[in-house]
């Protein structure tokens, strides 16, 4: 197994004292191995981000804390490997995607040079050879003369070319594990299917991905299994996406389907979850879905769900179809 993580709990502490701190990850459990996809979706504040970036220990701690669990990239657990150790992983075993290029860029330096130091770090390359790479994956990415965007500082670009720049960063020494998270956002539909082909490309030369997102569409593309997030918790996981897409088994997961626009609903008034997912120093009692659930019953407030093993997955829910 590529990537095992085994119920992993974190928690980020308030800035007042006497405020309690907020669980954002509750005993998540998830794995991945390689040539795999994995979709981890739902819906922002759900816990996503903070499971990823607990992986490759990239959470600022503080505020953040892991309080539980154990994350096994090849069997070694990233949780208590040697901090300079870790260091040598990330970017070449386990490269990141980061959400916001704004705040993963450097502002004082050329494109080209970032690049080109992801690959000094870990490559012993000639700076010609680490040159032309940073060239070449620039290209890869969609990112028109690049030679020219490559002596461009950040704020040079638009938006939607820093989120391909990360991307190429992300991807440019071929790791065996990819974190995306919510790599496509900023991107044009064009761009978008080019990025994702390439991912796909990447993945099957014996990497694994984990894939974050709420882009439904995206997930559908690209992922071989899928894990739905709610509230801190893993709500279902399912070892087939197609099966996902044709039977999604938890009331959570159906209602994130149906509001997704079709054919079927051209014309039509979307439906949509009521309420909000609920802040993370204060989940409801019970089932954390009940107070938004359509299908939810009195005992779904009192009893909390455990994940249970089903056919073909696990789903947090006592009203299991």
């Amino acid at each position: 197994m590529l990537l095992e993580i085994q119920d992993l709990s974190v928690e980020f502490l308030s800035d007042s004292p006497d405020a309690p701190p907020a669980h954002a990850v509750d005993g998540v459990s998830l794995s991945l191995d390689r040539g795999q996809v994995l979709g981890l979706v739902g819906e922002s504040g759900c816990g996503k981000s903070a499971t990823a970036m607990s992986i490759a220990r990239l959470l600022p701690s503080p505020p953040a804390r892991v309080t539980s669990g154990r994350v096994l990239f090849d069997g070694r657990d990233l949780l208590t490997m040697p901090i300079e150790e870790l260091r040598t992983f990330r970017g070449d075993k386990i490269g990141v995607i980061f959400q916001d290029p704004m705040t993963s860029l450097s502002p004082l330096h050329r494109i080209g040079d970032q690049l080109e130091e992801v690959v000094r770090l870990h490559r012993d390359l000639s700076p010609k050879a680490r040159r032309d790479l940073a060239l070449e994956w620039l290209a890869r990415v969609g990112i028109p003369e690049p030679v020219q965007r490559a002596r461009a500082y950040p704020h040079e670009l638009s938006g939607g070319m820093q989120q391909r720049v990360m991307i190429a960063m992300g991807l440019i020494l071929e790791p065996d594990l990819i974190i995306a998270d919510e790599p496509t956002t900023a991107l044009d539909v064009t761009i978008q299917a080019q990025v994702l082909n390439l991912m796909r490309k990447l993945y099957r030369k014996n990497s694994g991905l984990l894939l974050i997102t709420h882009d439904m569409g995206v997930v559908y593309q690209m992922a071989t299994r899928i894990a739905v997030m709610y509230a801190g918790q893993v709500v279902e996981a399912n070892e087939s996406a197609e099966a996902f897409f044709k039977a999604p088994r938890h009331p959570y997961s159906r209602a994130l389907l149906d509001a997704l626009p079709s054919t079927a609903t051209r014309g039509k008034r979307l439906k949509a979850i009521p309420g909000q997912v609920p802040f993370a120093g204060n989940f409801p009692s019970g089932c954390r879905f009940h107070d938004r659930c359509p299908e939810a019953k009195p005992e779904c407030a009192a009893n909390a769900q455990v994940l249970t093993a089903t056919s073909g997955g696990h789903v947090r829910c006592s009203n299991i179809r």
